[in-house]
């Protein structure tokens, strides 16, 4: 028996497909609430009419393979803690969101424009260009964070840790946040920093000290999202928190420096 498929022409061509190009975005902030607009966005995330197309490593160019006209909604994505394996929307950053016109064999080149979420909230600002800043010290810290005005990373001053070879031990806090969730919305703390050190970054709540993330050693400023949130949510019946910046040369542990240097600089904590 001679059995006979009919099949159109079309099934058997593959689909041109039109092309999305994302250099990178720009974020506006409001400086006087929000701080800088310094950022370390790696990636999109693209959804086109609430589906997700992909996660794309900035600077990205990518095939969609759709016709007409839709909603483009691009997320920033951030390497959480600095980690590259740890790669995630920044929920407290809005997506850009515009309509664009897909066209067979066509390239539309996008920009996205973001700021925080209207939602967002600073539950610390540091930036190190008042008459003062807002640390505190451990009792048996060695030295503190001074201004300087030499190798800032944007304005008039930055934070400056030195340590003469007698010195072994520094701890910096924040002053105390309270009003944070412990329902597992997110909680971040942003930073630029340059250090010949490693330095410990971590949580201080009522009753415990919990460390989160070393500042790797960089001759060049670099931007940092620590994830505060769990750390936060183990702590569901505490109220206050300090962020708290550290380190300690020890015997088993010295430092890799004669003359630790650490620059710090846009420290926030943001919230929902």
């Amino acid at each position: 028996m001679l059995v006979v498929f009919s099949c159109s022409k079309d099934k058997f061509e593959a689909k041109i497909p039109s092309y999305i190009s994302i250099d990178k975005f720009t974020l506006s902030t409001n400086f006087a609430t929000q701080g800088s607009n310094s950022e370390n966005i790696t990636d999109a995330w693209v959804f086109i009419n609430d589906n997700l197309i992909g996660t794309y490593e900035l600077p990205a160019r990518f095939p969609v393979i759709k016709e007409g006209l839709f909603t483009i909604k691009i997320y920033a994505g951030i390497k959480e803690n600095g980690v590259s394996q740890l790669r995630r929307r920044y929920l407290l950053y809005s997506p850009h969101v515009e309509q664009i016109n897909l066209v067979a064999g066509k390239e539309i080149t996008i920009t996205p424009s973001i700021s925080y979420n209207p939602d967002a909230k600073f539950a610390w600002l540091e930036d190190f260009e008042g008459a003062s800043t807002s640390f505190s010290y451990h009792a048996n810290s060695d030295t503190i964070i001074n201004k300087t005005n030499t190798g800032v990373f944007e304005g008039n001053y930055s934070g400056k840790v030195y340590m003469l070879p007698t010195m072994v031990f520094f701890e910096a806090q924040s002053p105390v946040f309270k009003n944070v969730s412990s329902n597992g919305t997110p909680v971040y703390l942003e930073l630029n920093f340059k250090t010949n050190e490693y330095v410990l970054v971590g949580l201080l709540t009522d009753d415990d000290k919990i460390g989160l993330v070393s500042l790797v050693p960089t001759g060049t400023w670099k931007k940092i999202y620590i994830n505060l949130t769990t750390a936060i949510n183990s702590k569901p019946t505490n109220s206050n928190f300090k962020v708290f910046f550290g380190l300690q040369s020890t015997g088993l542990s010295p430092f890799i420096n004669q003359n630790p240097q650490i620059y710090i600089d846009n420290l926030k904590v943001v919230h929902y």
